[in-house]
Formats: C-alpha cells, sequence, structure tokens
C-alpha cells in the first residue's frame, strides 16, 4: 500500500453527481453498451487473475487511486483525506502484477478469489472528444483459504479513453470506497 499525498484524490468525488445528461452516452446507446462490455471484460480478467492482460486495458499515464475514506459531516466535504490507499502509475501497477506473479507474495499465497460486481453505471462525455467519464458502484468479493468472506463497496470513477483503433483504455480510476474501516487482511487485490 502506498500511502503518499494526492491532491487530486477527492476532485472527482465532488464532482461525479455534477454530470451533464447526455443521450449519445445514455444506457441503451452505442457508447454505453461499448463500455458496458470493456467493464465486464474487465471485470472478468480480474476474476481470472489474468493480471497482464488486465494491465493491457491501462493507458501509459494511468493514474489508480483509493483515497482513505473518513467519517465527517457532510458540510466539511466529501468525506476524503488526501492520503490514499494506492497512488499508482503504470509503473507501479506494473511491478504489483509482477510481484503477484513470482509466486512468493506472501499476502495472495494462496492466491485470493476474488468477484467483481459493477452496478449503477452511468456515462458521460469527457472533457476531450475521445475520452468518457463513467461512474460505477461496485461490490468486490473475496476469499483466501479457509478465511471468510470479505467485502469492498464503493464507487470507481474512471476516465476511459477511445484510441484512434477504436480500443478503450483507462486513463484515470478512481476508488471511493464505503468503509471507513478496511477489514480485510490486505489490499493486495485490485479493483
Amino acid at each position: 500500500m502506498n500511502a503518499i499525498v494526492s491532491k487530486e484524490s477527492t476532485s472527482v468525488a465532488r464532482t461525479a453527481s455534477a454530470r451533464k445528461f447526455d443521450p449519445a452516452c445514455a444506457p441503451g446507446s452505442p457508447v454505453y453498451g461499448e463500455i458496458l462490455h470493456f467493464l465486464y471484460q474487465e471485470a472478468e480478467l480480474l476474476d481470472d487473475c489474468r493480471f497482464e492482460q488486465w494491465l493491457g486495458l491501462f493507458s501509459d499515464d494511468i493514474h489508480y487511486t483509493m483515497p482513505v475514506r473518513t467519517t465527517q459531516f457532510r458540510a466539511r466535504g466529501a468525506g476524503f483525506q488526501d492520503v490514499s490507499f494506492f497512488d499508482d502509475n503504470i509503473n507501479s501497477l506494473s511491478t504489483r502484477v509482477k510481484r503477484l506473479q513470482t509466486g512468493a507474495a506472501w499476502a495472495e499465497t494462496p492466491p485470493s478469489r476474488t468477484r467483481h460486481f459493477l452496478s449503477n453505471i452511468l456515462v458521460a462525455p469527457g472533457e476531450r472528444a475521445n475520452e468518457y467519464a463513467v461512474s460505477a458502484g461496485f461490490m468486490v468479493t473475496r476469499s483466501r483459504g479457509d478465511q471468510g468472506y470479505q467485502f469492498f463497496t464503493g464507487l470507481r470513477e474512471d476516465l476511459l479513453r477511445r484510441l484512434d483503433s477504436g480500443v478503450f483504455r483507462i486513463a484515470r480510476r478512481q476508488i471511493l470506497v464505503d468503509q471507513t474501516i478496511i477489514t480485510g487482511t490486505n489490499l493486495s487485490i485490485f479493483f
């Protein structure tokens, strides 16, 4: 876990509900269907532990963060600190994936079994013509060895970029967990 200061960590949380409706991105539209398919394929890669392929879904300038949630009154802000559990780029994500493949990652021996669920997916145009702001509620279940189930829930804020070839890449992911206290044994899984 990287507890690194990140001023950007609360910016998406504050703007998630401020998106404008665009019929071109609405449920049932072609772009919505493509993005939904992309997200479901990503979840399958994670649940099948195909982490090298999953890493290929990210752009080279990826910013992957999971800010720490705090309990506070709504008037004091979104409830997230400027410190993050994760504050990764493509190099640190790649290092995490390689570490899992060594067989010496004690936090994942035996490996976790995960299931990623996404719901309430909203898509809006991004600031650039080839980008889309995507928010999705998530639940990740995890079991490992003879330990009981662990649950993580929250909101994922993604920035997807469509390449000239038509495929999507994840340029930014912010994981906004509901829990103020993470009761999982560790945070060695991906969201």
